[in-house]
């Protein structure tokens, strides 16, 4: 797997400036391993948002921040994959409280 040059010194160990960075990586990489997603999946998801940051108007964009784009396409698979359930809301006691208004 070939890494982008803005995350990475050394292609064979990314380095990260930031906590958060490291563990997007390995979520991403361990959610694929473990077959919630092809890695291709998730390659084409951080192509097409790089492509919709560059394709937007200057003034719009923001500052390049490479893993805000690893972690805009890991939350767009793992929505599409429907990995994560909605949260469960529980009661002082941590009882499961139903919402019956849906």
């Amino acid at each position: 797997m070939k890494l982008h040059q803005t995350c990475t010194t050394d292609q064979a160990a990314p380095s990260f400036d930031h906590d958060w960075q490291r563990r997007a990586f390995g979520l991403a990489l361990a959610l694929s391993e473990f077959g919630h997603y092809p890695w291709s999946e998730f390659q084409q998801s951080l192509i097409d948002t790089i492509g919709a940051w560059e394709s937007a108007p200057e003034p719009a964009r923001g500052d390049w921040e490479y893993y805000d784009h690893w972690v805009a396409a890991l939350e767009h698979v793992v929505d599409h994959r429907k990995i994560l359930t909605a949260p469960l809301m529980t009661d002082d006691g941590d009882h499961a409280v139903h919402d019956d208004h849906h």
